[in-house]
């Protein structure tokens, strides 16, 4: 019994580190697993019904919002509370699961989750409903019947371990980037700052069509994940070939793997296990999206600061004189911004391009490289040493067994 609850405690230890599929066996309790995404769904669905129904009632014009200080709190609050309450929810979900269910070895937690998931499927579509009386009750319950259909299936592949794992190790770096903001990477805040003072620039994005926009950003994107796709593989290459270590022996001392790790080195010796397609796939991916959101999470904090320096810096009248067109008020993801849309457009397209350069300096760069990608390496490192213990020491009990990812 002893062994069978280390081996849990070690099948666990490598779904948070993003990896389920070094586990084996077949994942289970999958609707428990699924519940803080629902979660996540359910607010962000009922605070955008409150968020289109209070734009109904204020209009389209940008003026409202400066004429009622009431209603620009309301939205603004309103509007914070979609950037933060869904991800708090999904947070402490994920939290309540992780100490009362998963850690605790317990049975419990089915009929919590089943009530989370139904009061998803059949409530949500009532209260939008009540809020837009357009709404289709039935329609809102397979679309969110789907929704549920679909995060089964990517429980059920290990998708939630890995990116809350991504997730959680690019929150970690966020203090970092304000040191790469601020002096790792002051040629690129030269060149966009002077961008961003440049009429072309303001012209060019006026131009453009939002959806244009959104396809020169995603070209961007897509250059920046082929780019750590190739990089990446590289790396796990090499990675896979080698052996455990002192150094990785030490770091496992604090994991389900101590009782295998004795002075320093990994007893009994083992030998090597080849990475099996999936499990390559699984820690590319890891890699990818631990730096994909690294880099999303340093285009937001860009985009962020050059609608702060237009606010300030850039008057309407100048706007108008760069772009040729009257400042109008912004949407964005079809909500309203006391914010001019020319302004979005130039703020959207320089932080795309800062995300893309982001991406290059952290991966080329030795200097960028140590602080924001070697951490991930080492943690890979780490993964693949345990990964060789695990399956030598309960290879044998692992085959058929079920053990949820």
């Amino acid at each position: 019994m002893t062994d069978q609850r280390t081996r849990r405690s070690a099948e666990q230890w490598f779904r948070r580190r993003g990896l389920p599929s070094v586990v084996r066996g077949r994942p289970t309790r999958l609707v428990v697993r699924i519940v803080p995404a629902v979660v996540l769904v359910a607010l962000w669905n009922l605070l955008t019904d409150l968020l289109v129904w209070l734009a109904e009632q204020g209009g389209d014009e940008l003026g409202r919002f400066y004429e009622d200080s009431g209603y620009a709190l309301a939205y603004g609050s309103l509007l914070l509370g979609l950037a933060a309450l869904p991800v708090l929810g999904a947070w402490l979900a994920a939290r309540w699961i992780r100490r009362h269910i998963v850690e605790a070895y317990t049975a419990r937690g089915s009929a919590p989750a089943v009530t989370i998931v139904v009061a998803f499927v059949v409530l949500c579509p009532v209260f939008s409903r009540i809020v837009s009386p357009t709404s289709s009750v039935v329609m809102n319950m397979i679309v969110n019947l789907s929704t549920v259909l679909v995060l089964v299936g990517a429980a059920f592949v290990g998708a939630g371990s890995i990116l809350g794992w991504s997730l959680r190790a690019a929150f970690r770096q966020v203090r970092l980037l304000g040191t790469l903001a601020s002096r790792a990477l002051p040629l690129l805040l030269l060149i966009t700052i002077f961008g961003f003072f440049t009429a072309e620039v303001w012209q060019l994005n006026a131009a453009l069509p939002r959806h244009q926009l959104w396809l020169m950003a995603g070209l961007f994107a897509a250059l920046a994940l082929l780019f750590m796709t190739a990089m990446n593989s590289d790396e796990l290459r090499e990675l896979a070939a080698s052996q455990p270590t002192q150094t990785e022996a030490e770091k496992l001392r604090a994991s389900p793997f101590r009782s295998l790790v004795e002075d320093g080195v990994v007893a009994p010796p083992i030998r090597h296990v080849p990475l099996r397609w999936i499990e390559r796939a699984n820690m590319v991916l890891v890699l990818m999206l631990a730096q994909a959101f690294q880099a999303l999470i340093f285009a937001i904090l860009t985009f962020c600061f050059f609608v702060a320096l237009g606010l300030v810096a850039v008057r309407p009248e100048v706007m108008k004189a760069w772009s040729e067109a009257d400042p109008v008020g912004g949407t964005l993801f079809g909500f309203q911004i006391p914010v001019p849309d020319v302004l979005l457009q130039v703020s959207i397209f320089l932080a795309a391009f800062s995300g893309l350069n982001f991406v290059a300096s952290t991966s080329s760069d030795a200097r960028y490289r140590q602080s924001f990608l070697n951490p991930f390496l080492d943690h890979m490192r780490v993964s693949l040493s345990a990964r060789q213990l695990y399956l030598e020491h309960w290879r044998t009990t692992t085959t058929g067994q079920s053990s949820g990812r």
